[in-house]
């Protein structure tokens, strides 16, 4: 008898003892009393979890950010600097390896590798999830915002917040913050665009998601599904006339090289966002959680304000490459609005009016 409870009594330290030398999932050390009795029983089910859902302490986490901007672009100098603060902040326990230029992907290959968890990290803009939430499209509408300062205030919003909210439920994507990417503006190598008139007969390339393809359409073009690392090859061969982008896209893609007309259209404000995949949300602690919450907002911030000031100085780069074109904006808008109607039905009740009466 005495045999058996010493038996039973080390069984329940070494119970105690595997659970405070877990981290990640549990995100704490159990403190109650357990009994010898139920240190027995769940002495295997402890122990499988322990292997499968955490990792010792002071062993680093290693996490996998992708995204489909160059190297020299600045989302992905932003990249780097989160996995900076993170590792800064967490005392070297996690770490985050950083691939740009879509080397894990294409942008809707990233996309699904994130909401599987097989990426824990995804920085884009929300297009590559409208298709599983649909609701999310109204965010990538041509015209929806009227300018800067209306974009961001959206992303301040309880509006904002319940479409994340869907999109974390639909998706298994949280987005930690916000990162500005740019006015998106037109360029073309036949002719300008002033007016919708001379969009006929211009083949634009479009990302491959129904809302650009239908604006483009109601603006008078001929949308041209390109992958994004295949644009410039598309504009030098003539498969597509022109492309839309944020200037700073332009110029680190050097897509004026093969171009000739910017055209400021302005037809979208545009942010992306730092996505973690649910995966990777719930593998974590606490603590964990809050040290990517706090980095990610403060690369965020820091981004947003270089971002806005390379913005102009990349328009003015992009001048001395490209003819600059002021356009009929009013005009532009106003084509959208039956494009709305036919959307409209995939957004959230009142939602377009939210946005709109955002000041």
């Amino acid at each position: 008898m005495k045999k058996t409870t010493r038996q039973l009594v080390a069984m329940a330290l070494a119970v105690v003892t595997g659970i405070s030398l877990t981290a990640c999932s549990g995100g704490g050390t159990k403190t109650e009393t357990t009994t010898a009795a139920a240190a027995s029983e769940q002495a295997g089910s402890t122990e499988q979890a322990s292997a499968e859902t955490e990792k010792p302490a002071g062993e680093a986490v290693t996490l996998r950010l992708a995204h489909s901007q160059s190297p020299e672009h600045l989302i992905n100098k932003t990249a780097e600097n989160f996995a900076k603060l993170v590792d800064e902040k967490s005392g070297g326990s996690i770490k985050i390896d950083v691939f740009p230029g879509e080397t894990m992907g294409t942008s809707a290959e990233m996309a699904d590798a994130c909401s599987t968890g097989d990426v824990d990290f995804y920085i884009a803009s929300t297009g590559q999830y409208t298709q599983r939430y649909k609701p999310f499209s109204i965010i990538e509408a041509f015209y929806m915002f009227r300018d800067r300062d209306h974009l961001f205030k959206f992303y301040e919003s309880d509006s904002f917040k319940k479409l994340s909210d869907g999109l974390a439920e639909n998706c298994n994507v949280h987005i930690l913050a916000p990162v500005y990417y740019g006015v998106r503006e037109m360029t073309t190598s036949k002719a300008p665009l002033k007016t919708p008139d001379d969009f006929k007969g211009i083949k634009l390339r479009a990302a491959n998601e129904p809302l650009p393809i239908a604006a483009i359409e109601a603006l008078g073009g001929t949308p041209t599904p390109v992958a994004y690392n295949e644009t410039y090859l598309a504009l030098q061969q003539g498969v597509a006339d022109g492309q839309e982008n944020p200037p700073m896209s332009m110029l680190a893609m050097k897509f004026f090289e093969v171009q000739k007309y910017l055209n400021m259209t302005d037809h979208q404000y545009q942010m992306m966002n730092i996505f973690m995949s649910d995966a990777c949300q719930k593998k974590l602690s606490e603590d964990q959680l809050a040290v990517l919450t706090e980095a990610a907002r403060e690369a965020a911030d820091e981004h947003n304000k270089q971002a806005i000031e390379e913005e102009e100085k990349a328009i003015e780069e992009l001048g001395t490459h490209l003819e600059i074109v002021e356009t009929d904006k009013a005009a532009f808008a106003e084509k959208m609005k039956p494009m709305y109607e036919k959307f409209k039905g995939d957004w959230l009740d009142g939602m377009y009016e939210e946005i709109q009466a955002i000041q």
